[in-house]
């Protein structure tokens, strides 16, 4: 792999990492596990003139806090967050959605936060193009739009693809966001701002320090899928997860989160199948008609050779079978 010239600082604390992005403005980049930001440089989609190593920062582990939130350092591999006993034992959803990133090779090297704040894709964007291309796209500071022509210079149809996103979502976490005005906390879906030409809400040097995942309600369940061509070692074509609370009469539904990555620009919350189960029995009936119309709302940009009306029923069908295998949690009790 071939890189440009930089700078490298090693930061000893999340805090000297802030102040050192402050202090070098746009020419500087972090750098966590280096899973997405080195290929990125390849493709010389980045090209920063220092980067802000955060490899000498320990991570806490992963813990129980006084209101039974789960607290997770934001530098945590996700190897160890896919095996951690805690978060398996609590937040199974999210140890399976960790798992389901890429290879054994890169779990051990990337991060909780870098999978978060990872860039988008599209079959343009992540790759060089001296072979291929002459003229830049929107992202890169040209003037065309090589997938989607028609678009407009504020418009890129880059899609999100992270895999622990929509689990974070579905279980209501929340973000503790570091920066030079102090801390802040966001839902998980604030981080994301649906554009694929800036697709994170951070500022400048800000950095995600830590995943606060509230404990589930009781009588709840989560179903997760994962749809790739091979099955793993690859980004998803659409990733699903469910969250669904039982009533007390343990049939009809009074909670519902569901949220789906790897289709648009952000992580995409199903607010309107979320209304339609909410007081509704979750019989296989009503999982039938809710699915399919929720992944009409859902309006996917196809992507990597995947069309619209593949995604549409990718969707329908695997948000079926995710809904049907969270209420069955929920009736059961079972993780």
């Amino acid at each position: 792999m071939i890189l440009l010239d930089f700078g490298y600082e090693r930061a000893a604390t999340l805090q000297q990492a802030a102040a050192w992005l402050a202090r070098l403005g746009d020419g500087a980049h972090v750098l966590a596990g280096g899973t997405d930001l080195l290929p990125s440089l390849r493709a010389e989609l980045v090209s920063p003139g220092v980067l802000v190593g955060l490899s000498g920062i320990e991570p806490e582990p992963p813990r129980l806090t006084a209101d039974g939130s789960i607290r997770i350092d934001a530098l945590t591999r996700l190897s160890s967050l896919a095996h951690a006993g805690l978060v398996r034992e609590k937040l199974p959803m999210l140890a399976d959605s960790a798992l389901a990133v890429g290879s054994n090779q890169i779990r051990e090297m990337a991060t909780l936060g870098g999978n978060l704040c990872q860039e988008t894709r599209c079959l343009y964007l992540n790759q060089r193009h001296d072979y291929q291309f002459a003229a830049p796209c929107f992202k890169r500071g040209g003037d065309c739009c090589h997938p989607f022509p028609r678009n407009d210079r504020q418009t890129c149809w880059s899609v999100h693809m992270s895999d622990i996103a929509p689990a974070l979502i579905a279980l209501g976490a929340e973000l503790e966001i570091l920066g030079g005005a102090g801390m802040r906390r966001i839902g998980a879906a604030e981080l994301y701002t649906g554009s694929g030409l800036q697709p994170l809400s951070l500022g400048r040097a800000e950095l995600v320090r830590a995943v606060i995942v509230p404990p589930p309600p009781p009588r709840s369940g989560w179903g997760f899928h994962k749809s790739t061509v091979r099955g793993g070692l690859e980004f998803g074509m659409a990733v699903i997860a469910v969250s669904l609370q039982l009533a007390e009469d343990g049939a009809s539904c009074c909670g519902a989160r569901i949220a789906v990555g790897a289709v648009r620009e952000r992580p995409l919350r199903l607010e309107s199948a979320e209304r339609a189960l909410v007081g509704a029995r979750l019989d296989d009936e009503r999982l039938a008609r809710v699915a399919p119309d929720a992944a009409k709302a859902l309006n996917p940009l196809p992507h990597h050779g995947f069309t619209r009306r593949h995604l549409l029923d990718n969707v329908a069908v695997y948000l079926r079978r995710a809904l049907a295998q969270a209420a069955e949690r929920a009736r059961t009790g079972r993780a």
